[in-house]
């Protein structure tokens, strides 16, 4: 007669001790993939001030342009710090296109602020600075400067 030995049988499928450590790979990978998308979001956002400030300057240097007599005579000229002029509507038209674009364009930057100086011999630059700290605080300002001859 055959006797079969009955063996135990195996056992198939995952131990506690894997599905733990599958889990917790699976968790490392998903902090990693939202830190990536974090710092994509924050790069993302410097860029898009960047290229505004960029597109603020050059309005600003065809404003000149446009005005080339009072840019060089230094109606134009802006400090650092120096508040928003106010427009009157009235001769000379400087203190007008300062203020709309003041209120138009730099406001779109976050702490914008702008520094403008026209020499005599027509070069212009145009330092446009903006506060950044959402995507680096370490450097929270940063400067965008733009020269040209108009």
């Amino acid at each position: 007669m055959n006797a079969r030995i009955s063996r135990a049988p195996r056992m198939r499928g995952f131990t506690m001790v894997e599905t733990l450590v599958a889990l917790f790979v699976l968790a490392i990978g998903v902090l990693g993939v939202t830190a990536l998308h974090a710092t994509s979001l924050r790069g993302g956002s410097s860029s898009h001030y960047r290229s505004q400030a960029a597109l603020v300057a050059y309005d600003l240097m065809d404003r000149l342009r446009a005005n080339r007599n009072a840019a060089l005579n230094g109606d134009y000229n802006l400090a650092a710090g120096d508040d928003a002029p106010t427009g009157d509507g009235a001769a000379p038209l400087a203190d007008d296109d300062l203020a709309d674009w003041f209120d138009s364009h730099l406001s779109l930057l976050p702490g914008g602020s702008a520094v403008v100086a026209c020499a005599a011999d027509g070069i212009c630059t145009v330092s446009v600075i903006w506060n950044d700290s959402r995507a680096d605080p370490n450097a929270a300002n940063q400067q965008f400067d733009f020269t040209s001859e108009i």
